[in-house]
């Protein structure tokens, strides 16, 4: 790992609590493997590609609770795992239904020059 993955990552979990997901996606490689295992998401699978991810993935999260901007992704660590980033954190935020969301994470990157070729996440979603 290095400073400049830890950092890519940084400004993309940033960007996508704002809901900027084409900020975001810089990270993503073209052919990038995306896998979400969470226990209790409403969707669930592997998708491969940065659009796919995009509309595919990170669209049908955001609607899902309400809209850009109304989940964030508190982060607590970027740990070094060689090449590969693992970063822990929790998903927060409240729909306009008072769907309330705090929901521990993993995620597991695997990173090349600040680009992430796979990438899985480990969420609780039934809390």
């Amino acid at each position: 790992m290095s400073q400049s993955d830890v950092a890519a990552l940084q400004d993309a979990y940033q960007a996508f609590s704002r809901g900027e997901f084409d900020a975001a996606s810089k990270i993503l490689a073209p052919d990038v493997e995306w896998a979400e295992h969470g226990r209790g998401m409403p969707f669930s699978g592997t998708w491969h590609g940065a659009e796919s991810v995009v509309n595919d993935v990170w669209t049908s999260f955001v609607q899902y609770w309400g809209g850009p901007g109304v989940v964030g992704l508190e982060t607590d660590q970027f740990l070094d795992a060689g090449d590969h980033v693992v970063v822990t954190g929790r998903f927060v935020g409240r729909d306009s239904e008072g769907r309330t969301l705090d929901a521990p994470c993993a995620h597991v990157w695997r990173m090349s020059d600040g680009i992430a070729t796979r990438f899985a996440d480990y969420t609780d979603w039934t809390v």
